[in-house]
């Protein structure tokens, strides 16, 4: 019997944002139809990232990827191994261009999507849509 879904998700394990990733995603339509990758630092790590996308792909035909990193991400060294804001939003964002690029050299028909989760000191989480 084939099993598929739609979307695969890429985010960091960081528990400061799990309910805000599971409440992006169900307001987005995707929880339920999802292949779920969390793991430190998010793309951090494109080969394991591929692996999974591999899995993905072949067993459940997903049509879209997004992925999701965050400011103060302990994975990278925190918001502290920047000197600012600015400087630590572009290296997030040039991460995940970085990552979108291997997936859409390996899976050209594969939208990829970016998104850059930041937590406000409330705890509320932010998650800013990345043209990248």
């Amino acid at each position: 019997m084939a099993h598929h879904c739609k979307y695969f998700i890429a985010h960091c394990i960081d528990f400061r944002f799990g309910r805000a990733i599971k409440d992006y995603l169900e307001k987005e339509g995707l929880l339920g139809d999802c292949d779920i990758v969390s793991v430190a630092g998010g793309v951090k790590n494109s080969d394991f990232l591929l692996e999974q996308l591999d899995i993905s792909v072949n067993l459940h035909k997903v049509q879209e990827v997004r992925l999701m990193n965050h400011i103060d991400c302990g994975a990278y060294g925190g918001s502290g191994k920047f000197s600012s804001f600015e400087e630590e939003r572009a290296f997030q964002i040039e991460e995940m261009k970085k990552a979108k690029s291997l997936i859409i050299q390996k899976y050209p028909s594969l939208a990829v999507k970016t998104i850059l989760a930041k937590i406000q000191p409330s705890g509320e989480v932010i998650f800013e849509s990345i043209n990248a």
